[in-house]
């Protein structure tokens, strides 16, 4: 006996294929903070706000007598125009170069898992604002990596340009320059694509953070098989000039498009198919 599935027999086919195994969600927790949360509680060991970050792991360097690095909250009132003060305030870093150390200043933080239970991000943007009120020479650098995958810098004495690197290889120059960073930079970086795999993609933009047309976007792919996006540090390297940091923010899971929802429906009424043909 032939007999036409119903509409709703169809609907359980096609929810039952969007809810298989091989294709849930593996996305990090979607979160965000900003420095204004910190007023009056802001240190080297701050509490945990904001939401969906894993608590700071903040680490200071040769941090010898006199204080040569350090973290305070800086604020408009201070007279600093940082280029990321949002709501009148921004972390601020400092690592003052004395004459035989190099300090460093380490604000980080680690990722917290979606309901999968991964903390990678996976069709996911992470953004960040960045700041400087000056490198130095050479020796001193500022920069942002991002899990063990993605690393950004800035180093002093040298071109006047940023490099990135990916999965731990050679950085390569990029054309946003130091006039970009005491502006204020948003630095996204926007994945896609299946999570452990040697080929994920990714999309790296750099623009004002006031707002305005991208400085640099640039796109490729990277091994997150063993290279994590787990987490995120800003490391102010023996600058003897403050760093400013700003509104780190982890978008929620980007949701599939509906061509691929309906292949999905399609292998769900598929399998629905067979079990009919064989009753």
């Amino acid at each position: 006996m032939n007999i036409k599935p119903s509409g709703k027999i169809l609907r359980i086919a096609a929810t039952a294929a969007l809810l298989a195994p091989g294709v849930q969600a593996f996305a990090a927790a979607s979160a965000s903070d900003t420095a204004a949360n910190y007023v009056g509680t802001w240190s080297a060991t701050p509490a945990n706000l904001g939401s969906g970050f894993g608590p700071w792991a903040n680490q200071v360097v040769n941090n010898n007598n006199p204080p040569y690095a350090g973290t305070y909250l800086d604020q408009t009132s201070y007279g600093n125009s940082d280029g990321v003060l949002s709501s009148g305030y921004a972390w601020g870093t400092y690592a003052n170069s004395p004459t035989t150390v190099s300090p460093e200043m380490i604000l980080s933080r680690s990722f917290t898992a979606g309901p999968s239970g991964s903390t990678s991000l996976y069709n996911q943007t992470f953004s960040i604002g960045l700041g400087s009120s000056g490198i130095g020479g050479a020796g001193s650098s500022l920069s942002l990596n991002i899990g063990s995958a993605f690393d950004l810098a800035y180093a002093g004495g040298g071109a006047d340009n940023f490099t990135f690197g990916v999965d731990g290889g050679t950085a390569s120059a990029i054309p946003v320059t130091y006039a970009n960073l005491n502006g204020g930079l948003e630095v996204a970086l926007a994945v896609s694509g299946g999570l452990n795999s040697l080929t994920e993609a990714y999309t790296l933009t750099l623009s004002p953070f006031a707002g305005g047309l991208p400085f640099y976007t640039t796109s490729g792919t990277f091994d997150s098989m063993d290279y994590n996006t787990s987490s995120f540090s800003v490391v102010d390297n023996n600058t003897s000039n403050n760093a400013f940091v700003n509104n780190p923010n982890i978008t929620a899971e980007a949701v599939p498009e509906p061509a691929a929802l309906a292949l999905l429906g399609m292998s769900g009424i598929g399998a629905l198919v067979a079990f009919r043909r064989r009753k």
